[in-house]
């Protein structure tokens, strides 16, 4: 089981002028991904880009994990549990034959089984490291 230490990058952050539900995270090393949120509920929220380093290398299934981003959506401090639409331009092109890989802060990787529609995805747990395997 993998815990990760959280290190924010800071300055990766963008809000929208025009909905303050929906959110930029850049890329902070040239292997990562730009990613785009939007908080489905009303509410102030502060999203944080999260470093990388540290963040499992591999699946109990062996799987090597590539991650694309890792971020944090916090309501009142607190990570949300509620539902949140992520984006991932290109998604589709990048999985071809592999598999989402969703990291929760504890615990262990896992392989995410909803459906992605149009490189988007849903997601209830607010301290997500995105990725995929193999």
């Amino acid at each position: 089981m993998a815990k990760q230490e959280k290190v924010v990058v800071k300055g990766k952050v963008q809000k929208d002028n025009t909905n303050r539900k929906k959110f930029k995270i850049k890329k902070d090393k040239d292997f990562e991904l730009d990613i785009d949120i939007e908080i489905e509920e009303d509410g102030e929220y502060e999203t944080e880009k999260l470093s990388t380093d540290g963040l499992p290398t591999h699946m109990n299934d062996g799987t090597l994990i590539k991650w694309f981003n890792n971020f944090a959506v916090k309501k009142n401090r607190v990570y949300i549990n509620q539902r949140y639409r992520v984006t991932i331009p290109g998604l589709a092109s990048l999985l071809k034959k592999s598999k989402l890989v969703i990291f929760d802060g504890d615990g262990d990787p896992y392989y995410y089984t909803d459906p992605i529609v149009n490189d988007t995805f849903v997601l209830t747990n607010g301290d997500p490291a995105i990725g995929k395997g193999p």
